[in-house]
């Protein structure tokens, strides 16, 4: 994770089951369908619009504008990405999709407002309703830090896995020295649970990480 953002804000919205965004006067009052009641619909994510940016399903043709700012040293620092290829975004779009399907994973492309073209991307990697826990990760084009979409995304992001009744924790792993993230997280309300030895290889590195965890008895009273 690689990014800076301003303080969390829980969006005024919520997101109906036929896909249009209502304006309502608390963040968690989504009527929003449950992952799990999709059935056989299509399994994107719901769109949301945010202030200045929308979360919205990832799509293949997202892949080179996510190339493009993965391949900034600076973005990828303190992750866990490899070296990347075109070739290997278009690889992780198409694991996106797939969990999109299998209800194992749920990320969204972070969208301007204006042109709806791919600048981050904000979700959960792994969702397990059988413990109720979603792991979040997000990343951002470093033109658009200092802006607080990333912290924006978070909060819908909690806002939809806790208006949830199978997810009781939401996790984020963060490498060790990536103080933006740890910021953000903290304004968020996570907690800092502890540090992770060589958790992680990254680029041929083990790094350590530090775990950040925000329970649901904690985002309502947020």
């Amino acid at each position: 994770m690689s990014n800076a953002c301003q303080s969390v804000v829980l969006p005024p919205w919520r997101s109906t089951s036929s896909g249009n965004q209502v304006k309502s006067g608390r963040a968690n009052c989504f009527d929003l369908l449950p992952y799990t009641e999709w059935g056989e619909r299509e399994m994107i994510p719901p769109t949301i619009d945010l202030t200045g940016i929308r979360l919205r399903g990832l799509r293949p043709e997202d892949a080179l504008a996510w190339y493009a700012y993965l391949s900034d040293p600076l973005v990828t620092e303190f992750t866990s990405y490899p070296v990347m290829s075109l070739a290997a975004v278009q690889s992780m779009i198409e694991r996106c999709l797939a969990g999109y399907a299998a209800k194992s994973s749920c990320t969204w492309a972070v969208a301007t407002e204006a042109d709806n073209v791919l600048v981050g991307t904000c979700g959960f990697n792994q969702l397990s309703r059988s413990q109720g826990c979603a792991e979040l990760a997000y990343d951002l084009a470093r033109s658009y830090w200092g802006r607080g979409f990333i912290s924006q995304a978070v909060g819908a992001c909690l806002g939809w896995a806790f208006e949830q009744p199978e997810f009781y924790r939401v996790q984020a792993f963060v490498m060790v020295g990536n103080a933006r993230s740890e910021r953000m997280l903290e304004r968020a309300r996570f907690t800092r649970e502890g540090r992770l030895r060589a958790y992680r290889k990254c680029r041929g590195q083990p790094r350590d990480y530090w775990v950040f965890s925000i329970l649901r008895p904690e985002w309502e009273q947020a």
